[in-house]
């Protein structure tokens, strides 16, 4: 009777098992760019700028959008040329080639991205194929955007939404601005915005707020 409860069990554990993966897949299934290719291009050739100044002249960007992602390098002369199906895609390429070919660096504690060849490293002349270990690439945690980003300014905001592209995060957790749909919302229900001022926490506590972890808060 024992042995069959526990295959009975693991059966339905199993059953649930398959009804989230498809249930998520199905949910996530959309996760790509809308954005037109051209546009996509421009904010890869200025992430470039950011990262390696004048050289990324020497760098060609390509989208051509595709069901799949996917990514190529290549060497023309001494220059380098990357196409792929999105911008996260070619960023996560690019920073590739950084590592690997140009032996350089950029990561949360600090850069190492001075002196890069002159001309840039070739590649082989077949080309080579880059792409991502797994299909979603998430990143963040809830807590994070109290503790530290909350006082984040736009320039080290560029910075970690440079460092996600390059590193092919293409479902980061983004909880800025939440609040001001849930005024809306709130204010829909019939809440007064004194109610309001006092259910939402102060900056440093918005992420235990949006985690229900607080009825109220003393500053």
């Amino acid at each position: 009777m024992h042995l069959i409860k526990a295959v009975l069990l693991l059966t339905t554990v199993i059953e649930i098992g398959s009804f989230q993966k498809h249930y998520i897949e199905k949910s996530l299934s959309p996760v790509r760019s809308y954005t037109a290719g051209h546009e996509q291009e421009t904010a890869v050739a200025q992430l470039l700028q950011r990262v390696i100044g004048e050289r990324s002249q020497d760098v060609v960007v390509s989208i051509l959008p595709a069901a799949s992602e996917f990514a190529t390098l290549s060497y023309a002369g001494k220059t380098l040329k990357i196409t792929g199906s999105d911008a996260v895609s070619v960023a996560f390429a690019f920073n590739h080639y950084l590592k690997y070919y140009c032996r350089k660096q950029i990561s949360w504690a600090g850069d190492q991205i001075s002196d890069i060849p002159n001309p840039l490293p070739p590649v082989p002349a077949e080309g080579v194929t880059i792409k991502a270990g797994v299909k979603y690439r998430y990143y963040q945690n809830v807590c994070t955007v109290s503790y530290s980003s909350v006082w984040w300014n736009w320039t080290r905001w560029e910075r970690e939404i440079d460092w996600m592209a390059l590193n092919g995060i293409n479902l980061p957790l983004a909880f800025t601005g939440q609040e001001a749909i849930w005024e809306r919302v709130y204010k829909k229900l019939g809440c007064s915005d004194e109610d309001i001022k006092k259910h939402f926490a102060g900056p440093a506590f918005l992420a235990w707020g949006r985690m229900g972890n607080l009825h109220g808060w003393g500053g």
